[in-house]
């Protein structure tokens, strides 16, 4: 039996991508389906912001769409000119062949983008993958990388590769749909950023680096099998994606009116940001983190939790902090050490 699907997808709408996303992380979490890798393309022009953004926007203007995704991390391109790719999996070593135990969070993202590395390196782009969540030519970003592990411990890995439009696209994009600079993003220009079509100074077809990602992973993660969607599968992505996005999905990371207090850091991926109400007391009733960073969500879920009932100091907030992200299975990437993010929070005023 093969090791893992790989299914390609060119015109995969972006509200079927989530449906998708959400129907194989059950179906793979009571091992129904083997773990699958879902290469594909989206319609249209498109900017893809993380699980923790605050965005109040409208979902399209001006010809850009906004969606959100599953996973946390960095505002990347979508849509037309990049290629997904959403590698879905019962655990989060579960495809990796070397002992796993003392891997950390950010060396498990570094395992999964090797085989786009591979797929790169083989159509003659010698990309690297620096560490944080970018994979770079000489420097310049071409992809980007996140992941999401939900309650069952399922994983989501996901990349966004620059097929003919790349960052520096990206941020005029951003300008015509939040001109108000809710959602952070560095300028990027032609030093800092690049896409495929330029280093290989020619045009590649989707399935030309759809099959060469799709070898990537064979070689670094075993044996592959090549299917389509099956109808039940198609079906699940309508159906899902439809009714997350009619759960306004899109502006989900709100925050309260009462949410007076807040602060903001730079970060390793952009900036991250957290917003309290307080009782009189100087009790917290209630926290809202945002912002570029990845963690998995029921452990944010779990922090906003801890957070409530607490007192506004250091040695409250450090012990809240520790408790949620001291131990194995709960990861948060973008702040640095997880002192960082205490004095984030502690610091509001």
């Amino acid at each position: 039996m093969a090791d893992l699907d790989v299914i390609l997808a060119p015109a995969l709408d972006p509200d079927d991508l989530l449906g998708l996303e959400l129907h194989f992380l059950d179906a793979i979490s009571r091992r129904e389906t083997p773990p699958v890798l879902l290469i594909y393309a989206s319609p249209g022009r498109g900017i893809s912001i993380g699980r923790y953004h605050l965005y109040g926007g409208p979902s399209e203007h001006d010809g850009i769409n906004v969606t959100r995704r599953l996973t946390g991390g960095r505002v990347v391109g979508t849509g037309q000119g990049w290629i997904g790719l959403a590698l879905l999996m019962p655990t989060q070593t579960a495809l990796l062949k070397e002992d796993t135990t003392r891997l950390k969070p950010e060396q498990i993202m570094n395992r999964y983008a090797r085989g786009i590395l591979i797929a790169m390196r083989a159509l003659g782009v010698d990309c690297f993958y620096p560490g944080r969540d970018a994979i770079t030519f000489e420097q310049r970003e071409i992809a980007m990388c996140t992941f999401e592990t939900d309650a069952t411990g399922a994983m989501l890995f996901e990349a966004s590769i620059a097929h003919n439009r790349g960052m520096e696209e990206l941020v005029h994009d951003l300008e015509r749909i939040d001109p108000d600079g809710a959602l952070s993003c560095r300028m990027y220009d032609a030093a800092s950023a690049t896409k495929m079509v330029r280093e290989l100074a020619r045009d590649i077809s989707f399935d030309e680096l759809a099959g060469a990602i799709a070898a990537g992973y064979q070689s670094s993660l075993g044996e592959t099998r090549r299917r389509e969607l099956s109808a039940i599968e198609t079906a699940q992505a309508q159906h899902r994606g439809r009714a997350l996005a009619n759960s306004s999905w899109l502006h989900e990371r709100a925050v309260e009116p009462s949410m007076t207090l807040r602060n903001r850091i730079a970060s390793q991926l952009g900036a991250i940001e957290v917003a309290l109400a307080l009782a009189d007391d100087r009790t917290i009733e209630a926290a809202r983190l945002s912002g570029d960073f990845i963690a998995n969500s029921p452990a944010i879920a779990e922090l906003e939790r801890e957070l409530r009932g607490r007192f506004l100091d250091l040695p409250s907030i450090a012990n809240a902090v520790t408790k949620t992200f001291g131990h194995d299975g709960n990861f948060f990437l973008g702040a640095g050490e997880l002192s960082s993010l205490v004095r984030l929070i502690a610091g509001v005023s």
